[in-house]
């Protein structure tokens, strides 16, 4: 990639179209029921959740390989920029939604909860994590959980990227570290304590620790990625991801399920990123669309099924068509979220950005 111009890795927006995609058609599944239909229960095998796995190993590539890059070019990671440059893209529509959730609460569009007051101090302050966890979460704005992991990934992060000298090694203790809590919790706190076992199974930090290792493999350049990209090795995980949507993820054990399936993930993002000779490519015109407005299309969609069933209460209504509805409408406000919300805070992010990204192609 040239150093004079915005880093873009090719192929990260049909990614984020996928996964987006996925999460809105679970969720409607899911939720189809309050509209009196009957669900097909593909739901039921958690496919939503890996979805959002995707994203976190996403997050966690792309997040580290621009702080590599920053190192590298200035010595240093400037936090403040780091920061607000996290601050104008994740809070502005963040906060819309959830102050939006708590109006349509207010007139009933959206059914009332409760401990309305403690989920909403929770989610002020970014927790949205925690409230999933205590089962006091807001449900239609439940996707709000991931927002909360990735921030409290972000506080650390570029921490450890500043200090550390042996990357990969301090990666690898940081993802086993995480697991091996997340499994003593489960072992031990099941009964007791399930709110702190359901913390630590969703504090997905070292599924974007996972992702972090794919961004040092690709900026130092090594060698295994000549077996990351072989073709035996993309198809097997383009067919497991297949194989997770059509009948269900692949499952060993629960607690560790996230772990194993994101590594073929890691694996299909490395190859669509960077391997000229990948055997699937995702650049293209409508994932582009997607993917630049799959942020929004993530928080919103939610909040668009609860306000289309508030609007056909008593209507009958065919499962597919609200399948429809639901994806069409959540384009629509998420694209007009982007050209109106999120954009103008995207030009205020980039004047902190010390390496220059993109999104597109320039």
């Amino acid at each position: 990639m040239s150093s004079d111009k915005p880093i873009y890795f090719k192929g990260l927006n049909g990614i984020r179209a996928i996964a987006s995609l996925l999460v809105v058609i679970w969720h409607t599944d899911r939720f189809v029921s309050l509209f009196g239909v009957i669900p097909k229960g593909f739901y039921n095998t958690g496919m939503a959740s890996r979805a959002v796995d995707i994203f976190f190993v996403l997050s966690g590539f792309l997040i580290t390989y621009l702080l590599f890059a920053e190192k590298e070019k200035t010595g240093t990671i400037n936090f403040k920029k780091f920061y607000l440059r996290r601050v104008y893209r994740i809070w502005p529509i963040y906060y819309i939604i959830t102050f939006l959730t708590l109006i349509l609460m207010h007139f009933e569009i959206i059914p009332k909860v409760n401990y309305a007051l403690e989920s909403t101090v929770l989610y002020i302050f970014m927790l949205a994590n925690v409230a999933y966890a205590l089962k006091i979460a807001i449900t239609s704005i439940n996707p709000l959980w991931s927002i909360g992991v990735e921030e409290q990934f972000y506080l650390i992060w570029p921490h450890i990227i500043k200090r550390a000298s042996n990357y990969l090694k301090v990666f690898i203790w940081f993802y086993l570290a995480v697991l091996i809590v997340k499994i003593v919790c489960f072992k031990l706190f099941s009964v007791k304590m399930p709110s702190l076992v359901s913390f630590f199974y969703h504090w997905r930090l070292n599924i974007m620790a996972l992702g972090a290792m794919g961004a040092y493999l690709v900026f130092n350049k090594k060698k295994i990625l000549s077996l990351v990209y072989r073709k035996e090795i993309q198809l097997l995980a383009w067919g497991i991801l297949l194989y997770s949507c059509l009948v269900k993820p692949i499952h060993f054990y629960t607690i560790i399920d996230s772990e194993i399936n994101s590594i073929f993930y890691l694996i299909i993002i490395l190859n669509v990123a960077t391997n000229s000779k990948t055997l699937i490519s995702l650049e293209n015109k409508v994932f582009n669309f997607i993917g630049q407005i799959s942020y929004g299309i993530y928080i919103y969609h939610l909040t668009v099924i609860y306000v289309l069933v508030y609007l056909f209460k008593g209507v009958g209504i065919n499962y597919f068509l609200v399948h429809i509805l639901t994806l069409l409408i959540t384009i629509v406000v998420a694209k007009l979220s982007y050209r109106y919300i999120e954009i103008p805070f995207l030009k205020i992010k980039k004047k902190f950005a010390v390496v220059e990204s993109s999104n597109v192609k320039q």
